[in-house]
């Protein structure tokens, strides 16, 4: 989807080859800018329904708050985790998705076989921590999520990709990175609230969790800690935003 500046340049360029060029030029622009338009959204709806497919934590709903936050009891699941130095959830996270990604896609070691394994892609990315418009407090939490985790006067975050069900820590490939860390984590309950659009800014992240917040004071509950979960179910690269979901999730106490 383009923007609203590369539309106006591309209809600015348009106008003035009309102008030169008597309006030949001009409409085989459109028509190629119109062709790749449509291959562009074509990938990225095919892209979008592949993500679809993909294997998720399982969760149940144990309750609608207002404002779409949904309270949910999330089974334990396993996820290879990496930490980067950098606060947010946005430009920290680069770093961590490759060497996750390096990971799954077999920069490990089979414990079977002793040989690379490719391993299925789940979602969402989960990132975990602090927003860089915090006012240092230590926050944690990503697979699909993709995990970011900040806390001390060196920022760091952590990230993180889902493995899938298929394996346990015993099973699981053994990374070859040393900064990829495997664990499993346990069974809890959320408030999270979904979203569309492109990977959060921090912000955008600070303004959801306060919607958050605020469905849980409306239902007598509140957050276990500072801890903010951001998920990204979907590739940023290639999916249209407007079929991105994304999530911010709070850790709940005492449910």
């Amino acid at each position: 989807i383009q923007s609203t500046e590369s539309v106006s340049i591309t209809m600015t360029v348009v106008a003035a080859a009309n102008a030169v060029l008597g309006g030949w030029l001009g409409k085989l622009l459109v028509g190629a800018f119109a062709f790749l338009g449509t291959v562009r959204y074509g990938a990225g709806l095919y892209a979008w329904r592949a993500t679809e497919k993909l294997e998720r934590p399982t969760y149940t709903v144990i309750q609608k708050l207002s404002d779409g936050v949904e309270l949910r009891r999330y089974d334990p699941y396993l996820i290879a985790e990496t930490t980067v130095d950098g606060q947010g959830f946005r430009e920290p996270t680069s770093d961590g998705f490759r060497t996750c990604a390096g990971y799954i896609f077999g920069k490990n070691k089979s414990r079977s076989q002793g040989t690379n394994e490719k391993m299925a892609m789940t979602a969402p990315v989960r990132v975990s921590g602090s927003s860089s418009l915090s006012n240092g407090s230590e926050k944690m939490a990503m697979t699909a999520p993709v995990r970011v985790d900040g806390g001390g006067k060196k920022k760091k975050t952590k990230v993180s990709f889902v493995i899938g069900s298929k394996y346990t820590l015993k099973t699981a490939p053994k990374p070859l990175d040393r900064s990829v860390t495997l664990r499993q984590v346990p069974s809890h309950v959320l408030a999270a609230r979904k979203f569309s659009g492109p990977p959060p800014s921090d912000l955008k992240v600070e303004r959801e969790r306060q919607r958050v917040e605020k469905a849980l004071r409306d239902a007598e509950l509140q957050p276990a800690d500072d801890e903010t979960l951001v998920y990204g179910y979907h590739d940023p690269f290639i999916t249209p935003n407007l079929l991105r979901l994304n999530e911010v999730a709070v850790r709940v106490k005492g449910v």
